[in-house]
């Protein structure tokens, strides 16, 4: 045992013993995945029953004698009512346009193995309602005989006979191993999530994750893709420079595995990181990440450059959708960008958050207005958007307005112990800033017991006619949920 690795477990030690609210803070701080690949804490045992006493503290916390099963449960059960024309009197309050019942069950189930101080291995799968998917599959093939004397034998008739096939939907999340060679160089091998945006809401400079962020649900982890992850720390300091080999989820081929870089560097009270994306057959990436506190705040920022866009541009929408080719933008590059804050105060159970996201693969105002113009033009000339004529351009209208706007804000208020300690109040709200368009969703939460809460929530969609959030909710619609939330994990 080296002595750098001695003094490392006698400060780990000395960390724990802190208590709590210390622990708090360098769960804030510091990324604890860098060292074991997720947040955890395990008892140190003092020795050996009818053994010498255990020496090496840093051995003790990095190593298990059994391998960890764990997990989490969710459910809801929610009422919705939607009313399509509240505002203006068109729509009775006690006679919605909808009644929806909703059901969510979600589970994960984890292993976690650390037989040497050296190696661990991970995994964890996801299930959730509903728990399996069905598709027709033909069982039995049947000729059908032929009387005609002049085409006897061709037997081009035919009878089939099809089955319900229903698998599972059970998914692995991830899988892989932690390993290192001299405490010098630490490798991750298999599906993971990659930590590299630091926005809440919105991430540019996420270019890895194989899904976006959920902004109803922004802390939720994203999937990550399999990959090959060298990481080299800088003796001496904080300083650390990650190198990535990430396959494609679908066809593994040199063609489609991109290689990536990046580097963490401490400034200050600030974290600066670096990164870089390669790929052959899409747009390379440079990408820019800075946190730090100011004043009682923490603040961040991102910057992402991309020679060329994976994104498919609408040129024209007529009976005959135009759209621009990948390769119609391979030399141009795009710019986005994104900056925000959060605050907390412990004491008072407050959490605040905003953030704003310039969106450079939008359309310009003129643009976009023209292109929506367009398609309107062409659902009307079939009947309108209630017409099943039009659907296939209610569709492409939809996707086209869906992100198209360049400049976005968000924030999120949320405050515990709201006038009782079981009553809990927070606000999300999304704007498109180009069209003005958005969504608020405040929630009132009960919590009956650790495991089990009732919220009510409404939900308010708004902005003009052509606007993204307001169309795609299809209009200034109002929701209003009341359920009961399950959670717990084991």
């Amino acid at each position: 045992m080296t002595l750098a690795k001695r003094f490392l477990g006698i400060a780990l030690v000395a960390l724990l013993a802190t208590g709590s609210v210390f622990a708090q803070e360098i769960k804030d701080d510091f990324d604890m995945d860098s060292l074991f690949g997720e947040e955890m804490v395990e008892e140190i045992p003092s020795g050996q029953e009818g053994g010498a006493q255990n020496t090496d503290p840093l051995s003790s916390l990095l190593t298990s004698e059994g391998t960890r099963i764990g997990g989490s449960f969710s459910g809801s059960l929610d009422s919705a009512f939607t009313w399509e024309d509240l505002w203006t009197g068109g729509t009775n309050f006690f006679d919605p346009e909808e009644k929806d019942l909703s059901l969510s069950l979600a589970s994960t189930l984890y292993f976690d193995a650390r037989p040497t101080e050296d190696f661990r291995a991970y995994g964890s799968v996801k299930t959730s309602w509903p728990f399996s998917t069905s598709t027709d599959a033909i069982s039995d093939v049947e000729y059908i005989a032929d009387t005609d004397p002049f085409t006897a034998g061709n037997q081009s008739d035919v009878k089939t006979e099809t089955t319900r096939l229903s698998s599972p939907t059970l998914s692995v999340f991830e899988l892989f191993s932690d390993f290192n060679l001299g405490d010098k160089v630490f490798f991750r091998f298999g599906k993971s999530t990659v930590k590299w945006g630091v926005g809440y809401f919105w991430s540019p400079a996420d270019v890895i994750n194989l899904g976006s962020i959920n902004i109803f649900d922004a802390e939720a982890q994203r999937e990550g893709p399999v990959s090959f992850r060298a990481q080299l720390p800088v003796l001496g300091t904080q300083n650390n420079f990650y190198f990535y080999t990430i396959l494609d989820n679908s066809e593994i081929a040199y063609e489609t595995t991109a290689l990536a870089a990046k580097t963490e560097f401490l400034l200050g009270g600030y974290e600066l990181g670096l990164g870089a994306y390669y790929r052959y057959d899409t747009a390379e990436r440079a990408m820019l990440t800075l946190t730090g506190p100011l004043g009682d705040l923490d603040v961040f920022g991102e910057a992402m450059v991309s020679r060329g866009s994976a994104k498919t541009f609408v040129t024209q929408v007529s009976p005959t959708v135009t759209s621009s080719d990948v390769d119609d933008h391979r030399n141009t590059y795009y710019f986005s960008a994104s900056a925000g804050f959060s605050y907390m105060n412990s004491d008072s159970n407050l959490r605040f958050s905003g953030q704003y996201y310039y969106n450079g693969e939008g359309y310009a105002d003129s643009d976009r207005e023209s292109l929506i113009s367009q398609a309107n033009t062409v659902i009307n000339s079939l009947g309108g958007a209630d017409n099943a004529a039009a659907d296939p351009f209610n569709t492409i209208l939809k996707a086209l307005i869906y992100g198209s706007g360049r400049h976005y804000g968000a924030i999120n208020l949320s405050k515990g112990e709201l006038f009782i300690d079981d009553l809990s109040a927070s606000l999300i709200v999304v704007v498109n800033l180009s069209d003005w368009s958005g969504r608020a969703k405040p929630t009132l939460s009960y919590s009956l017991s650790d495991n089990l809460s009732l919220a009510l929530s409404p939900t308010f969609s708004f902005g003009p006619e052509d606007g993204e959030y307001s169309y795609i909710a299809g209009g200034n619609i109002v929701t209003l949920s009341l359920g009961m939330r399950v959670s717990g994990a084991f």
